[in-house]
């Protein structure tokens, strides 16, 4: 059954790299084997480790809570727990068998205990509908946010509040941002259809332009609070949760225009997740942030290109 399982995960692997062509393919390897060598790098330091373990708890508490296949594990296969864990385990071997090589225990110990957990947490947001005052007061051309908003409701309105409250603690807040911008990066995932597209009657520049200052204006205005409250407790600290705030600034403009670089109407563009899931990788590792400049400014152009095609009436 355990075997079935992983040889269908590799059937579905093997079409991923099909669909997203030979270039695209080298170029995620090399990219990996360059991530690998600096978390070899990092994880021989003990904090961190440390650091890389909680980012991969929270990577893999993301996987687990958008996947759609766990009512299908849960009706098909009475230990379906057990498989979450062992696909979780395969996941996490890699960064595992690093914190082996540099005896760093506890952070191998934290990583394994996390990866229980997360294969624990029952977690369904189907059927699930919050009319709330909060996704009221979201524009209707946002319906990326309305949709995440939705789905991740009690996340950020938890996230949120403990930050709020507990702001006297230096690291919460940068941790609650963290969370936060991860969530809403998440927004972008899914292309709509080219009706949604036409309704706005903007031309392409016009409609990237107004996707870009709804997600820095509605990010804003969810994190400044904490910001604030951030500067009253620890000033001398303040460029932390400043640095953070413009990292994701950019990091959610390159999520836009990689989107829209590979738009399709009502489909998860593969080449869009992949290099979306390298723009997160700048949450963890700073030093892609520079490639991630580059890699908008080239996806923007291409975003045009495309989104001509169904707006050029509006030219």
């Amino acid at each position: 059954m355990v075997k079935a399982l992983m040889w269908i995960r590799v059937k579905q692997t093997y079409r991923a790299i099909v669909q997203i062509g030979l270039f695209r393919s080298v170029f995620l390897f090399g990219l990996l084997f360059f991530v690998g060598s600096l978390l070899n790098s990092y994880s021989s330091d003990r904090s961190y480790s440390q650091f890389i373990s909680v980012g991969f708890i929270l990577l893999l508490l993301s996987i687990h809570i958008k996947r759609g296949d766990k009512l299908f594990l849960k009706s098909h296969f009475s230990n379906f727990r057990i498989l979450l864990l062992i696909e979780y385990l395969l996941l996490s071997l890699p960064v595992l068998s690093l914190f082996l090589i540099h005896l760093q225990w506890i952070s191998f110990l934290e990583l394994c205990g996390g990866i229980v957990l997360v294969s624990l947490i029952e977690f369904t947001t189907k059927h699930r509908i919050l009319n709330s005052r909060l996704q009221a007061a979201i524009p209707a051309d946002s319906f990326e946010w309305k949709a995440g908003v939705r789905k991740y409701f009690f996340i950020i309105i938890a996230v949120w509040i403990f930050a709020f409250i507990a702001s006297f603690n230096i690291g919460v807040v940068p941790l609650a941002i963290f969370i936060l911008g991860f969530i809403t990066f998440s927004f972008y995932e899914e292309c709509e259809s080219y009706q949604v597209l036409l309704l706005h009657e903007l031309n392409a520049k016009q409609f990237l332009l107004l996707k870009v200052k709804r997600q820095l204006l509605l990010f804003s205005v969810m994190v400044t609070p904490l910001i604030l409250m951030f500067l009253i407790f620890h000033f001398d600290k303040w460029y932390i949760p400043i640095a953070e705030y413009v990292i994701f600034i950019f990091l959610h403009i390159y999520v836009i225009v990689t989107k829209y670089a590979f738009y399709e109407p009502n489909t998860k563009s593969p080449a869009a997740q992949m290099f979306g899931a390298f723009g997160a990788l700048g949450c963890f590792i700073p030093v892609f942030i520079p490639l991630v400049w580059v890699l908008t400014i080239r996806h923007y152009l291409k975003s045009i290109d495309k989104l001509n095609f169904y707006l050029n009436d509006y030219n």
